[in-house]
């Protein structure tokens, strides 16, 4: 009889301590539920005309330049280049067309402050593997109809293999369907990406410049701050906290896989034939 008592006794402390254990789980969840998922308090007035700001210069100086481009560099050609050097120009101008909007893009956002508007050579090659995330803007605005290779993928395929072209896609894809659609979201990205401190990955240069050996200016880094720390009530007010979460890093891990897809570009470049001939176009096309 002492026996089943105890066990009785036992069995109760248990469930008591489940019971209590299950409780404070669930207060510490409404606990966090009373956070407002759409407190737009937390974005101030000078926050939103931030915001409005970069709206009106991404579409100022990245998309309405894109749409002009397609008179010099149509998105399709009714005859396919045959020669070598024509197939390599081809390429160099597309290249040119999708990365010299990013680059007006962020120019014109350094001259939102005055300590860093003459900064753009230390970011500079960091807008390469923006490439990705700055196109998919483009198609989910509908500015862009299709991938920028679709109507040369035979030339694509050619010089950078079928398997990385179709690497890229998965990448663009990620971007296109990981979160509800926000262009403040991207356009903030693009931003806090384009002012870090050399993300490109690094190659030999054949000249190198006094720049390239000073240490990185702490005033990009404060902007690059504030714009993270508007990214994050931005993030917050649209998803919640969860969500804001899950957005950033799901963002940053496909940002990082695009990195290593620009390491085996540049690889790919630089062990063709006619690298030197292909980098001196691509050169030429970036006119930013």
């Amino acid at each position: 009889m002492k026996k089943e008592l105890i066990r009785s006794l036992t069995a109760i402390n248990q469930a008591s301590s489940a019971m209590i254990a299950q409780q404070q789980i669930h207060r510490l969840t409404t606990v966090v539920d009373l956070f407002p998922s759409n407190n737009q308090s937390s974005l101030l007035l000078t926050d939103w005309n931030l915001i409005t700001n970069i709206r009106n210069t991404y579409q100022n100086y990245c998309i309405e330049p894109f749409i002009i481009s397609h008179q010099t560099i149509p998105l399709i050609i009714t005859t396919q280049p045959y020669r070598s050097r024509l197939k390599l120009q081809r390429l160099a101008d597309l290249k040119g067309k999708y990365l010299n909007i990013i680059g007006l893009f962020i120019k014109h956002i350094l001259k939102f402050d005055i300590s860093i508007e003459n900064s753009y050579e230390y970011i500079k090659d960091n807008l390469k593997t923006l490439l990705t995330i700055n196109t998919s803007e483009l198609m989910k605005s509908n500015i862009l109809k299709h991938v920028p290779w679709e109507n040369d993928r035979i030339l694509f395929e050619t010089i950078f293999t079928e398997n990385l072209i179709q690497r890229l896609e998965k990448n663009l894809y990620v971007y296109q369907t990981f979160l509800p659609y926000d262009s403040i979201v991207i356009k903030l990205f693009l931003i806090i990406l384009a002012l870090s401190s050399r993300i490109c990955p690094l190659v030999k240069q054949k000249e190198y410049y006094s720049f390239n050996f000073q240490p990185f200016p702490k005033e990009i880094f404060r902007i690059q701050n504030n714009y993270i720390t508007i990214l994050w009530k931005y993030v917050i007010y649209r998803f919640g906290y969860y969500d804001a979460i899950m957005c950033s890093v799901r963002f940053i891990q496909n940002f990082l896989r695009r990195q290593i897809i620009e390491s085996d570009i540049m690889d790919i470049i630089e062990n063709r034939d006619d690298h030197g001939q292909l980098s001196e176009l691509m050169e030429r096309a970036i006119t930013i």
